[in-house]
């Protein structure tokens, strides 16, 4: 953020990807914060919060895309920043969704050192089971250090507190306070006391942030247009109970997101109260599940019923087991898509199954879900997707995890935050939308078009001080490099999940629709082959817990 090199005190927030014209995605925000009394004497800190992709490029033929950290981390072989600059303090995570923390492989990958990360227990867990995956050296890893929902931890001369809110387990909003401003950074959030996994949004905390006192809000604008009264998790685990009844007789297979837990305990309650016994098929899913549990999260108990793996699933009818795989949106090698195509090790869906997918199709997967859907009926299953389940008349089956218009009045209603609402996470339409609702409760808002804007917070008052250019990195697969075959977990049958990628890296502009320089430099074979004993034999990394404020 060069544009503070030499500016006043304050505390100055960027978006160096995430709002993006271009689609929702590859979120990643820079803090800076000045303090001093006089030029001679300033000193300059910053961190970052978040680091994730972008998918959904429009046909570029890259399959991420995520902000670039030429300038920003220090290169691993050097420990210096490109250009000169300092290393950021820490790199602190929200949440675990790729959007949110899929670029932190991809960075050690092509040579850059990470800073301390900050994170709850779920998020780090889900985070070093990312990098196991992706095949990256153990030396190469970032020192994590545990935060708990309520912690305030010291990053330089700021505190940041890790404020619990409803999205997934161990989400959690920030609340950054320095000796020149505060800033409340929602991540992505919702209102939903039912939620079944982690801790809960509390309305009076956020009330007594409050009234600590806060300048400027950032905030999730993703669901910011909707004015329906949003579906809780309890009424969605009734909705699904009804459709597992209505297929007594049948198997019945679910296809929901990866890191979707939430929804896999309503369908875990949904089985037993069908007198169904729940299963998990899928590397992914199943080491997601592994992560929950070594995070300290008994999704057993919370869903009233052990969750089987798909080997243990055998010795029930299948007429008794409720399976859960991946495939809400048809990703090439999810569960409902090896079935759909019948490939070797699969599920077998054919006639007789009912498929359901609970969760609505986004934009940018409809016509490939509707291809998984059309292929799974043609093998004679009855597919009910979250909209079918609607006009079939049991009612919503997938909600947003994202604040709709009602949250968002009820987020800033108590916050009543002095300065303004910097809307982020969402197109135009969306962030347009969150801007009018801060308007309308007074509140002044500001509309960023594209990424770079840099906001300085400062006694003195809020302000836009400058736009810099901000390059984003894509990530293409390289069909001529070898590859390494990860290995099942147990309990999961045979290995037929593709090998780990490897991949080209080209410095695009701030559109993603220019390439400015080509295969960007990386180091040598994090992911190249290596004996399968070498590997991780689980997701967990030793952590060290935050150091937290008094």
């Amino acid at each position: 953020m060069t544009l503070v090199d030499d500016h006043r005190p304050g505390l100055y927030w960027q978006s160096l990807m995430g709002n993006n014209d271009d689609g929702i995605g590859g979120n990643c925000h820079r803090y800076d914060l000045v303090t001093g009394e006089s030029p001679e004497t300033l000193l300059h800190e910053h961190f970052l919060v978040d680091f994730g992709v972008k998918f959904g490029n429009g046909g570029r033929g890259y399959s991420a895309e995520f902000a670039s950290p030429e300038g920003i981390l220090a290169r691993r072989d050097s420990g210096k920043v490109d250009g000169g600059g300092r290393a950021p303090e820490a790199l602190i995570l929200t949440h675990a969704h790729e959007d949110h923390v899929g670029a932190i492989r991809h960075v050690l990958d092509m040579g850059y050192a990470c800073p301390p990360v900050y994170a709850t227990a779920f998020t780090a867990a889900m985070l070093n089971k990312s990098l196991v995956d992706a095949g990256i050296a153990r030396d190469r890893w970032p020192e994590i250090r545990i935060a708990r929902c309520g912690d305030r931890v010291d990053i330089g001369h700021a505190k940041v507190e890790f404020v619990a809110v409803d999205h997934m387990p161990g989400a959690t909003a920030l609340h950054i306070r320095s000796p020149e401003g505060s800033i409340f950074h929602t991540g992505d959030y919702r209102f939903d006391e039912t939620l079944p996994l982690g801790d809960r949004a509390s309305p009076e905390r956020l009330r007594a942030i409050g009234k600590e006192g806060v300048d400027m809000v950032v905030s999730d604008s993703t669901s910011a247009v909707v004015r329906e009264t949003p579906t809780s998790e309890a009424q969605i685990c009734q909705n699904l109970s009804k459709l597992v009844a209505d297929n007594e007789g049948r198997p019945i297979t679910a296809g929901i997101l990866g890191s979707q837990l939430d929804r896999l305990v309503s369908l875990a309650r949904a089985a037993k109260d069908n007198g169904r016994v729940v299963a998990v098929s899928g590397r992914s899913l199943a080491s997601n599940v592994a992560a929950a549990r070594m995070a300290g999260l008994d999704i057993d108990a919370v869903a009233g019923t052990r969750i089987l793996t798909a080997v243990e699933s055998r010795a029930y009818p299948p007429e008794k087991v409720l399976m859960v795989t991946t495939g809400a949106f048809a990703q090439s090698n999810s569960g409902l898509v090896r079935a759909a195509h019948r490939q070797p090790g699969a599920l077998d869906i054919g006639e007789n199954t009912t498929v359901i997918i609970p969760q609505r199709a986004i934009p940018a997967v409809r016509t490939s879900q509707s291809a998984m859907v059309a292929k799974l009926e043609q093998r004679g299953a009855r597919v009910m997707t979250a909209e079918k389940a609607v006009s079939a008349g049991y009612g919503a089956i997938h909600q947003s995890g994202h604040a709709v218009e009602r949250d968002c009045k009820l987020l800033y209603s108590l916050l009543r935050p002095t300065g303004l609402v910097a809307p982020i996470h969402g197109d135009r339409k969306q962030v347009g939308a969150n801007s009018r609702l801060a308007r309308s409760l007074g509140i002044p808002a500001v509309v960023l078009d594209r990424n770079g804007a840099v906001v300085r917070v400062a006694k003195d008052g809020i302000s836009i001080v400058g736009t810099e250019d901000v390059a984003r990195i894509g990530a293409r697969e390289r069909a001529d490099a070898v590859k390494q075959l990860p290995r099942a977990p147990r309990g999961q049958g045979r290995d037929a999940h593709f090998p780990i990628a490897v991949y080209q890296y080209d410095r695009l502009d701030a559109s993603g629709g220019i390439v400015l320089k080509p295969d960007v430099h990386t180091v040598d074979g994090p992911v190249r082959p290596r004996p399968v004993r070498d590997a991780p034999k689980d997701v967990t990394v030793a952590v060290v817990a935050a150091r937290r404020s008094r």
